[in-house]
């Protein structure tokens, strides 16, 4: 196969052939290339059936499901963690199969498989035929399948052969991969992420799939911005394959769409002769206006459609969604840091493992739940995730793109850099991800490793950045670099729980801390990466809150935090931080472009509280997303406008006498008011955001913290108390527009106990059962410290509130959740699951 690259002058943006002008509405034009959803309508079975791969083989009696699937579902959160992670997983092996249809007018054009992973390796065989062995189990990968498919009245039928065994090593090597492990990635097995198939012409665009394919895909970067006048030239890059047995004059056309659908540029490049069997890259390029720069606080994103014209007409139209930004990645004091669009950007934000399970439904679920956890991100003013040892699910990167969440992008790795085998492991997958991820302009930094790496390691991952993402505006860098020669080298630096003045021994300019040198502040962006280990259940208010009065550390527990004393942790953790932001210009006091607090939510990767959880407590939320009161101090520690919370309830037993914290920022002064009556001004924060109040004696009614600045109010929040426990209270969650139908979908019920005035009882933490009628599967939920609590019909409140999920049919229609308790009013609550229109097998994405 050859690769030749066309590279045409800069041209104007204009408008060609189409009819369409600025501003209006652009309808992209038909081309032989079709997209169909694949998820829907498999057979699965949690065992390997070798004949399965026969496409007459009858599997009428196994699980009907959809994608994504995982089938760890039901048998992770549900035993004492360990630092080993989940002990109880099933890890092993599965088999799924899938049939499907091509209209007779499909034969005669390529056919590609796209998977967006699966855990961790498996073999794929369409119709009897093997067509491709996938192993990391981190990289979204493709398979030619043109040869083994049927168009007309023979149905294909899809086999896959999947195992997610902690033993399972590289068929070429026979070298196990660093990462699959159940501790710092913890192991969701099954065909965990989305998938689809690929109908094209001949003579057509490759997709951005080096995984199995070898493909890159498009390409797609501006440069010469200028954010005052809202210009760049958008350069355009797109792989092209001529498979049509003769040479074809070909021209790449680029069309640039606002989300609204309306067009703002136009271009093309230089007519490109290819011969046949040849691989290019055809480039495009031209100076646009009227530019929207993507931005954390505006996070734009444009439909850039790259369209393939011949003497023939349109051979191939590809859309792909990304943002424009200007970034630099500055050292030195006052002036070093992370800029985007030429102003400081503080990254502010978590650390997050990959997997990004959720208890009861793990770490397969529909795209709109990951939409939900970027949400939580934002509404917590953060601004950056750092994945963890493996490449996020395209999902959540792509949640990311939309939500203006900064994202930092491993491979694949572990505790420790690797050599021979593994090394090459890792630079296969780094090159596969970058490829993917490429154009989304979340993703500001590639990270080589969660730990230190040799320099030469290093500088291979530099060069790789430089060969495939050499104009993105990213830079290559790694956790904890220990060796100083890696200091000339890499683009940025991580840091680990850097900020330990008892044990930082540095005397140097050029002595390292965990990753840190005043040399490498001055030479580019000093992120802290994954700070403030401990943990705490969100089940245990303070040391005054019925049932538990405080957390009870067991003998092998780590860490002795309740909610409250698990916020003034994390307040003089981050405040540690900002205090020395890199902006500042004193050099003893300017060290930090960024920070990361581990993690965002509660995870069954390795725990230190094995006594007493079922997985590590360290997230903001817990592992069904509601929301701690650590959460709510991050979102205040994050604002930058005045804010202010309580932290904890304001329904306490009586005589209760105890010091009551309030998280502020932007204040120079919070009173405390208790039915109206003053209990104090404070005007000394400790920690930069805490603001105490000793000796406040509970009395029934509504407390309220207001925040001052020159004695004017600019910030309120308040508590009112909650009566006797007396009703349930249901409240459902689903995507935009009702739950699908599809096997897939999930909807999940916030179960509340609330008073006579409907106020939610945050002391309340006792059983409710539930009975669900209906075409749904019961996934249930999870009791942080509680064994077995996982897909149980019933559930314990915790802070008077939990969460319980289900996974949808194929079968539409009314879904009915009933939730009761001896001595309340129980809840009932119905929804409707739409159906999904499937024609043999699939589902029309797109043309």
């Amino acid at each position: 196969m050859s690769i030749r690259a066309c590279v045409p002058t800069i041209g104007l943006v204009c408008l060609i052939g189409l009819g369409h002008a600025f501003g209006q509405a652009f309808v992209p034009p038909d081309s032989p290339r079709l997209t169909y959803n694949l998820n829907l309508d498999w057979r699965f079975v949690k065992k390997d059936v070798p004949e399965a791969i026969e496409p007459d083989f009858n599997d009428g009696d196994w699980q009907q499901v959809g994608l994504p699937h995982t089938y760890n579902d039901i048998d992770s959160f549900d035993g004492l963690i360990s630092r080993s992670g989940e002990v109880q997983l099933y890890m092993g092996p599965a088999t799924y199969r899938k049939r499907f249809g091509l209209p007779k007018a499909l034969g005669g054009r390529k056919v590609f498989l796209e998977f967006e992973g699966m855990r961790q390796a498996a073999n794929i065989y369409v119709n009897g035929r093997h067509v491709g062995l996938y192993e990391n189990g981190v990289t979204p990968f493709g398979l030619d399948i043109t040869d083994a498919v049927y168009t007309g009245d023979h149905r294909n039928v899809i086999t896959i052969r999947i195992t997610n065994a902690q033993d399972y090593r590289e068929a070429a090597t026979g070298v196990p991969f660093q990462w699959q492990s159940r501790d710092f990635n913890p192991n969701f097995g099954g065909l965990n992420r989305n998938a689809r198939l690929h109908v094209t012409g001949l003579l057509y665009q490759t997709l951005p799939l080096y995984q199995a394919l070898g493909t890159t895909g498009v390409y797609i970067y501006p440069d010469q911005i200028s954010i005052p006048d809202r210009t760049a030239t958008v350069h355009v890059e797109s792989q092209v394959k001529n498979q049509t047995g003769t040479q074809q004059l070909v021209t790449l056309e680029v069309v640039i769409v606002q989300p609204d659908g309306k067009l703002i540029a136009r271009f093309e490049g230089q007519s490109y002769d290819m011969v046949d069997g040849e691989t290019a890259i055809l480039t495009a390029q031209a100076r646009v206006s009227g530019l929207r720069f993507w931005d954390p606080e505006d996070p734009y994103l444009y439909d850039v459609y790259t369209i393939l014209r011949t003497e023939d007409g349109i051979a191939d139209v590809l859309k792909t969604t990304t943002g424009f930004r200007k970034t630099a990645f500055k050292g030195g004091v006052g002036k070093g840091g992370v800029y985007i669009n030429d102003r400081f950007v503080y990254l502010r934000g978590y650390a997050q493992r990959s997997a990004n399970e959720w208890a009861a439904i793990g770490g397969a679920y529909p795209d709109w739940l990951h939409g939900f956890d970027a949400r939580l991100v934002r509404e917590s003013h953060a601004n950056y995730i750092r994945w963890m040892h493996i490449a996020p699910n395209p999902q959540d990167a792509r949640a990311c793109d939309e939500f203006g969440i900064i994202q930092v992008c491993p491979a694949g790795d572990k505790e420790r850099d690797a050599t021979g085998p593994q090394w090459q492991q890792r630079m296969e997958v780094m090159k596969a991800t970058i490829i993917y991820y490429r154009n989304s302009p979340s993703i500001l930094f590639w990270e080589a490793g969660n730990s230190g790496i040799t320099a030469e390691h290093m500088q291979q991952m530099v060069e790789l950045r430089r060969q495939l993402d050499p104009n993105g505006g990213r830079a290559m860098g790694c956790r904890t670099l220990t060796d100083p020669a890696t200091t000339q080298i890499a683009e940025y630096f991580g840091v680990m729980i850097g900020e330990e003045p008892a044990r930082d021994n540095r005397k140097a300019y050029t002595d390292i801390f965990r990753g840190y040198s005043d040399q490498r502040r001055d030479l580019a962006p000093i992120i802290e990466t994954e700070d403030f280990r401990d943990e705490a259940a969100r089940r245990f208010w303070d040391d005054y809150s019925p049932p538990h009065f405080g957390f009870k550390k067991g003998p092998n527990d780590t860490y002795n935090w309740n909610s409250e004393t698990f916020c003034l942790a994390a307040a003089a953790r981050y405040w540690a931080y900002y205090s020395k932001i890199i902006s500042n210009t004193d050099p003893n006091r300017s060290k930090w472009s960024g920070y990361a607090s581990i993690v965002f939510a509660d995870s069954c990767q390795h725990g230190r509280q094995p006594d007493s959880e079922v997985c590590r407590v360290s997230g903001k939320v817990d592992a069904v997303r509601i929301p701690k009161q650590v959460y709510y101090l991050h979102r205040v520690m994050h604002n930058d406008q005045p804010d202010i919370h309580i932290i904890g309830h304001w329904t306490y037993p009586a005589n209760t006498v105890k010091t009551i914290y309030v998280a502020a920022k932007g204040c120079d002064a919070v009173e405390l008011l208790i039915n109206g009556i003053s209990k104090g001004i404070c005007t000394e924060p400790k920690d930069g955001y805490i603001y105490s109040f000793e000796d406040v004696a509970f009395e029934p009614g509504i407390i309220r913290a207001v925040g001052y600045r020159d004695k004017k109010a600019i910030c309120i929040h308040q508590i009112q108390t909650a009566g006797p426990a007396k009703a349930i209270r249901l409240t459902a969650h689903t995507r935009p527009g009702g739950l699908l139908a599809d096997g897939a979908d999930v909807a999940f019920f916030d179960v509340e106990v609330v008073d006579g005035h409907g106020m939610r009882c945050p002391t309340d933490q006792d059983r409710i059962d539930f009975q669900l009628t209906g075409p749904a599967i019961w996934r249930g939920g999870y009791n942080s410290g509680r064994i077995g609590s996982v897909n149980k019909t019933y559930l314990y409140t915790e802070c008077g509130i939990n969460r319980v999920f289900i996974r949808s049919t194929a079968q539409p229609g009314r879904i009915t959740l009933e939730a009761t308790r001896p001595g309340l009013e129980g809840a009932t609550m119905t929804i409707e699951s739409r159906p999904v229109q499937m024609t043999e097998g699939l589902v029309m994405l797109g043309r």
